[in-house]
Parts: C-alpha cells; sequence; structure tokens
C-alpha cells in the first residue's frame, strides 16, 4: 500500500533564520541578547521560552546529526571525533548561559503568576538550576567519549561461524534456530566475540564510574544514584518506590518466568531450558517475517496505517527523506533508536536488522517514538518535549501492543501469526525480570563505588540467580556473570532502563484497554502523544487512560492478564 510520496519538508525557521550551529560564539550571542532581554510581564516569559526553544533545535539539530552518523558508521573514527568536538566546543560551552537563562526565568516576579499550564514548567526549570554546577560540565564531555567508546567497539566485533565473519547481532537470528547444536554454537561464539574485550570493557566502565561520581559529589550528593534520580527530575516516586518494583516483580512475574520456561523444556523435549534455549520456537519453526528490508518498511507503513492512516503516511514520509537506517552491517553500533531531529520537524529511526521476527517489535517500538515525535516536535516549549522516558517508552511500547492484532501482514500463515502473538504477550511480561536486573545492577554499582571489577561481576550473577529462575546456567558462571556486558545502556545511558519496566506495565495496561474499547484506546493514545511532558508523570498516564502504579497487586493483575490471553491463543 502506498499512502504518499511525499518527503519531510524541513521547519522554517523564525527567529534565527542565519544562525550558523556549528558557530559556539554566535550560539552564545544569542543566548546572551536573550539573558538581557527585560521581562516586564508574563508574556515575555512566554515568548523568551519560545526563543529559546528555537535556539535548542538548532542546536541540538546538529548534534543529532552527528550523532546518527558516529552510530551508522561506528567503525569510523572521523565520524566519533565530529561528535565529540561538537559536544565539547558547542553544546558544553552552551550549557551555563542556558543555566544563566533559566535562573532569569526563575528569578523574575512574573514567573509567580504565570498561568497554571506553565506550573510543570517552573518545576522542571527550578530542578535544572538546583543541579546545575558547572564543574560537571567538562566531565560531561569525557563521559560522552568514553561511552562512545563502547559503541565503536562493540560494532565492530565479528566472530568466525560456518566458515563466514560474523558481527554479534548477526548472530542472534541463530539463536532461533530449531537445531539445538547450532543455536548453542551461535550463543557461544557472541560471549566468545564478547569476552575477548571483557578487561577493555571494565576499563571504560571503571573510568565512566568514577567521571559519574564526580559530578554527583560536585552536586552535593553522596552517591550517584540519588544525584542521578534527582537530575532526572523523577519527582512522582522515589528510589524507595523502584525497590519495591524490584521485588514485586520477583514475587509475581518470577512464577509466571518459572511456568513458561517449563511449559518450553516440556515441548522441546529437553530436561532444562539453557541459555540458548530461551527464544527457539517450541515447535522447531523459525519465524521469518521478512526477506528485504523494503518488505520489511513497506510492512510496516501498512500496519501503522490500520491503526491510523496517518501514523503509516508518516512512516512512509520517512523512508521517502531516507531517515532509516534499519539493517545490521559491520562497524555498525549496537542497539536502536529513534533520535528526533526538530529543524526537520521528524525523527530518524536507527537499528540492526537481520531478518528475525524480534525486528518487527523493535521497528513498530521505534515507529512509536516516531509516531510521538511528530505529535510533539512543533510544541513550542522545550520543557515540554516529551523527554522523560517514562513517556516516550510508554509510546513506543504500547505500539507493539497496539499494532499486535495487524502483525498477519508479516505472518501471513496463520499459525505464524498466532505464534507471533504470543511470543510479543509473553514478552512483554518476561521483559520485567532482566529490566529489574539490569536497574539493580547500577543500584548496587553506584552506591558500592569501591567495588573491583570481579565483584561487579559477581553481584551480577547473583542478579541472575534472582531474575531467571527456570534458565539453567550450570558451568555457564563465567557467561551468567558478563551478560551484563551487552547491554550497552548501562555504559550509555545510567539510569535508563527502569523506565522501561515503568512503561512497559503501562502499555498492557493500554492493551488491555484497547481490547475492551479500541476506538476509545486510541484516542486516549493520540491524546497521550500530543501531551507531552505538559504535566507530572502520573498524569500524562491518566490521559492515556492508565495509572502510574508498579505495585504486587497491579502487577499482579497484569500478569494474570497475560497468562489469560496467552493460554487462549495457546489453545
Amino acid at each position: 500500500m502506498v499512502f504518499t510520496n511525499e518527503k519531510i519538508v524541513k521547519k522554517e525557521r523564525k527567529y534565527f533564520k542565519e544562525l550558523d550551529a556549528t558557530n559556539a560564539n554566535q550560539i552564545i550571542e544569542k543566548l546572551e541578547e536573550l539573558i538581557e532581554m527585560p521581562i516586564k510581564s508574563e508574556n515575555d516569559i512566554i515568548k523568551l521560552v519560545e526563543k529559546i526553544t528555537e535556539l535548542s533545535d538548532i542546536v541540538d539539530e546538529e548534534m543529532g546529526r552527528r550523532y546518527i552518523n558516529m552510530t551508522r558508521f561506528a567503525d569510523r573514527k572521523e565520524y566519533a571525533d565530529k561528535f565529540n568536538d561538537y559536544f565539547a566546543n558547542v553544546v558544553s560551552k552552551v550549557k551555563p548561559f542556558l543555566f544563566k537563562f533559566e535562573k532569569k526565568l526563575y528569578e523574575s516576579p512574573f514567573s509567580k503568576s504565570l498561568p497554571d499550564e506553565y506550573s510543570h514548567m517552573m518545576k522542571i526549570i527550578s530542578n535544572n538550576i538546583e543541579m546545575f554546577r558547572e564543574e560537571n560540565i567538562p566531565l560531561q564531555v569525557e563521559e560522552r567519549k568514553l561511552s562512545s567508546r563502547y559503541g565503536a567497539i562493540y560494532g565492530s566485533i565479528t566472530v568466525r561461524f560456518k566458515g563466514e565473519e560474523k558481527t554479534l547481532q548477526q548472530l542472534v537470528p541463530y539463536l532461533k534456530s530449531p537445531d539445538r547444536d547450532e543455536r548453542e554454537e551461535a550463543w557461544r561464539k557472541r560471549y566468545e566475540g564478547i569476552l575477548k574485550y571483557k578487561d577493555e570493557f571494565n576499563r571504560i566502565f571503571d573510568e565512566l564510574k568514577e567521571i559519574r561520581i564526580k559530578q554527583a559529589r560536585n552536586a552535593g550528593f553522596n552517591n550517584y544514584r540519588d544525584y542521578i534520580h534527582k537530575l532526572k527530575g523523577r519527582f512522582e516516586y522515589s528510589v524507595e518506590d523502584i525497590y519495591s518494583f524490584h521485588e514485586s516483580v520477583e514475587k509475581k512475574v518470577m512464577p509466571f518466568f518459572k511456568e513458561r520456561m517449563e511449559k518450553r523444556a516440556r515441548k522441546l523435549g529437553i530436561d532444562v531450558v539453557k541459555p540458548w534455549d530461551r527464544y527457539v520456537d517450541v515447535d522447531g519453526k523459525t519465524l521469518m517475517p521478512f526477506e528485504t528490508i523494503d518488505e520489511f518498511v513497506d510492512k510496516a507503513i501498512k500496519i501503522l496505517g490500520n491503526v491510523k492512516k496517518e501514523f503509516g503516511i508518516r512512516l512512509e514520509k520517512m523512508k521517502n527523506t531516507k531517515l532509516l537506517d534499519l539493517e545490521n552491517r559491520k562497524g555498525k553500533a549496537p542497539g536502536g533508536y529513534n533520535y528526533p531531529l526538530p529543524e526537520t520537524g521528524a525523527p530518524f529511526i536507527f537499528m540492526n536488522a537481520t531478518g528475525n521476527s524480534s525486528d518487527v517489535r523493535t521497528l513498530l517500538h521505534e515507529s512509536g517514538h516516531a509516531m510521538h515525535t511528530f505529535e510533539t516536535v512543533n510544541i513550542p516549549n522545550l520543557y515540554y518535549r516529551p523527554k522523560r522516558m517514562e513517556i516516550a517508552e510508554l509510546a513506543s511500547m504500547s505500539m507493539e501492543l497496539l499494532t499486535l492484532h495487524y502483525w498477519n501482514e508479516y505472518y501471513q500463515d496463520s499459525e505464524d501469526f498466532r505464534k507471533a502473538m504470543i511470543e510479543e504477550l509473553e514478552n512483554a511480561v518476561l521483559f520485567l525480570p532482566w529490566c529489574m536486573t539490569v536497574d539493580a545492577f547500577q543500584q548496587w554499582i553506584y552506591t558500592n563505588p569501591e567495588h573491583t571489577a570481579e565483584e561487579r561481576a559477581e553481584y551480577f550473577g547473583k542478579l541472575m540467580d534472582r531474575f531467571s529462575q527456570g534458565i539453567d546456567w550450570t558451568d555457564l558462571e563465567k557467561e551468567k556473570k558478563y551478560r551484563w556486558l551487552f547491554q550497552l545502556h548501562i555504559f550509555q545511558a545510567p539510569f535508563y532502563y527502569i523506565e522501561y519496566g515503568i512503561a512497559q506495565l503501562g502499555a498492557l495496561s493500554i492493551y488491555k484497554n484497547y481490547l475492551e474499547n479500541p476506538e476509545r484506546t486510541i484516542e486516549n493514545y493520540i491524546r497521550f502523544l500530543k501531551t507531552g511532558n505538559k504535566v507530572p508523570i502520573d498524569k500524562v498516564y491518566e490521559i492515556a487512560g492508565i495509572k502510574l502504579d508498579f505495585s504486587e497487586t497491579h502487577i499482579g493483575e497484569i500478569v494474570d492478564f497475560v497468562r489469560e490471553k496467552v493460554e487462549e491463543l495457546e489453545k
């Protein structure tokens, strides 16, 4: 289905038409002009925010373009150098002036009489002022350089498999092979590749840890965990709430996890599920949803269009504008993302597709982010763009489930379609223990900062014992302890992971609503997308028709709902 041959039309600047995004002096000059402008009314504040938003968009667009190139070509040092240079010589130099600008707004007597719709903005600004430390800027520059080094190394790792050179990502489809020996070999080869760089990755992480701890101490915090919680503006829940979340998942999800692994073992005719048995189809058939990247994208366009025609049109425009880089190749950074380009007025989607069923989930997930970008990129207030990840990930994870009943575009055989639906629903819940593992690991790392690399690995092994019950890691102690090296968030986006768990619960609640009332649920979802970050997160979730809740009771209800749906599909 072709919705349009149109391309994305780039937005026009309103205030800074001739500004050079690469010239730090020009940008600082404009910032100083904004700082000097008198504030004589509430409307002056609103106008200043609109201007700083456009200025921020100019910088964000340039940084985004450089980040995209760095990850697309992670094996080419010049792209990392260009990104790091921009961050060091433009973005970091601008930060002190943004602080002065925010201080000017906050201290203006007119900020106290702004309309109610700006109260959340002022709370965000207040938190930004409280957390800003100029001495942290060079540390953040160094942190960026180090974390990008992880991606460059990971993307360059290859191993010999079946006589061919393969990236770690290219081995993933073999983990679904019906031949148990083949998938075990692929699994072991992935660890062979990552463990070859174990010591280097540990050195990088130890340096990152020290840099992050220094930032926390500069801001007056005893540990980096508490610092980052405050820096992220998590006003709506506490660190103690997160620990309760871990416990709720252990009590309510782990029994379901063990049930599913025991059932998997029975169907596969094996005594226990080993790590390489985790994702293979239990009936011995590998789901192959597409053969070419064009087919992959075109089917996603049609699926999104079935949810809402405009969604399909937008993804097709992104394709026409070359805002997609989807296939895996050597030298490409790991992972996937949707990067908003505010001056373009659209995002860029990056991923590492290798032709397996998880690619479908990833593209539709990133498309959820993309639709969020389209709905909010023109909000003339940078504070109300959806930068909080609990909001952003709700958009993406919900899109996976809202599109689920249209996945027969990829799986035209009804049995394959049924299996894909089971896999999606099961994995939506079984992801939660891994999410808790990653978060609990970081909680421990930064509240026990004097640990050694070996102690770090030992603690991760204990968390795996806690949150992967049902999978047998006997004689795989080293691999179990270093499983964390595959998780790029730990290196590149510290503490950006618990949001996935919060959003996953929200997405499953939205899907439950969808089965009861599809039309109203889609309407609520679109209202939620348009809201961005205009209100606190608990209110954003209410707009989506759900609640911000990771209690034991709520998680138990979600697990029971999914168990029922999976059992229906299995019958």
